[in-house]
């Protein structure tokens, strides 16, 4: 249940630490990115209130890498989703640790409700994708849920958005979005989900510290510079569907 100890969230890094390791062995760059990344990132999500339970982990990998990593995967004693991996592999594959617990492989980018492309800028170094770019990829859900605004909180507590590679970088965060006023509105209209949220569930002095987090990312967002494409879509607005709702493709 939500609020509960992480169930498996230990056990779930561990074993992602040795895969990157492997891969980095192989020559691959391998990141984790959803909710062991949080788990990893930030200290407030491994305790009371913004635990929760974990199930799996999931990484991202360059399409240039995407053979090297099946093959990490595979000599660590991972089976593999045969059908699957031939169909989509392109894109992303699914593993299955001894144990039980599923992996999943995005192939340079992660595709939702909105596409963000992850793997020809990965970290150089650590676990995880850039910390601006997981918390986009929480709050890029339009039907967003609250395992998401619980991982988006932890950030905004962990990781403040100061402009720095260890905090949230607001130019990296603020750049897709610039360029996509779909993906723009999207999180225009989840940060005040976010904050009334934490309003909600936390601390008053942790709901504080999300709601300025938030408000420091709204006003980055409204002030950056647009594209010629984002101020022609902007005008259409809501009229026209601007995000995609994904399937279950496993």
């Amino acid at each position: 249940m939500p609020g509960d100890s992480p169930a498996g969230g230990p056990e779930l890094l561990a074993a992602a630490e040795e895969i990157i390791a492997a891969a980095a062995a192989a020559g691959a760059t391998v990141r984790l990115l959803g909710g062991i990344a949080v788990f990893q990132l930030a200290p407030s999500a491994r305790g009371a209130p913004l635990a929760r339970a974990y199930h799996d982990y999931d990484v991202v990998v360059s399409s240039r890498h995407r053979a090297a990593a099946a093959r990490v995967f595979r000599s660590a004693g991972y089976s593999e989703d045969a059908h699957f991996n031939a169909l989509h592999g392109a894109q992303r594959m699914i593993f299955q640790e001894p144990r039980g617990f599923v992996v999943d492989v995005l192939v340079g980018s992660f595709q939702m409700c909105h596409r963000l492309d992850l793997g020809r800028d990965l970290p150089a170094s650590g676990l995880t994708i850039h910390p601006a770019d997981l918390l986009l990829t929480k709050l890029q859900i339009v039907q967003i849920e609250e395992k998401d605004l619980r991982d988006a909180a932890a950030l905004l507590l962990d990781l403040p958005p100061d402009g720095t590679p260890a905090g949230i970088e607001t130019a990296r965060f603020v750049a897709p979005l610039a360029g996509d006023w779909g993906f723009y509105h999207t999180v225009e209209r989840n940060l005040p989900k976010l904050v009334d949220w934490a309003r909600d569930r936390l601390g008053g002095g942790q709901a504080q510290a999300v709601a300025a987090g938030a408000d420091r990312l709204a006003q980055t967002m409204a002030a950056a510079p647009k594209s010629v494409r984002w101020k022609m879509r902007a005008r259409v607005g809501e009229k026209v569907t601007w995000y995609e709702l994904p399937e279950e493709t496993s």
